[in-house]
């Protein structure tokens, strides 16, 4: 987790070398680092490894990839979160995926033989307008 810091200022820097416009670079940030600290406090149990983190970002859009050596966990098996739930009646769990699956716009995840994760996120960029 003490990387986390530094993630998120990689993530910002790849967005805006690419130009990725405020709005959409947030949400890559914001996406990365939930995912990551899933990474960490799921998939590793607070004990910490690596994760390798891959960033392609053009005009069409941003994509992330994460690669951890981490016990195998597909985020579509991650619990919905209940929204509609009194907040002191909410079971823990499953905000931090439905919050990636809202600010991105793919969630993709393969396992790795023996043990780890390619988790890779998308984010969409809208086309520019005619002229600009």
């Amino acid at each position: 987790m003490s990387d986390l810091h530094a993630l998120a200022e990689f993530v910002a820097r790849a967005c805006a070398e690419a130009r990725v416009g405020e709005e959409a670079a947030f949400a890559v940030r914001l996406g990365v680092e939930e995912a990551f600290t899933n990474i960490m406090e799921h998939g590793y149990r607070g004990k910490g490894g690596p994760v390798a983190v891959a960033i392609e970002a053009d005009a069409h859009g941003v994509r992330v990839v994460l690669r951890d050596e981490a016990i195998a966990f597909d985020p579509v098996d991650a619990p919905a979160a209940d929204l509609d739930a009194a907040l002191e009646e909410r079971e823990p769990g499953g905000l931090g995926w439905h919050l990636v699956r809202q600010v991105m716009d793919e969630v993709h995840h393969q396992p790795i033989a023996p043990r780890g994760n390619v988790l890779t996120l998308v984010k969409r960029l809208p086309a520019p307008a005619p002229g600009a």
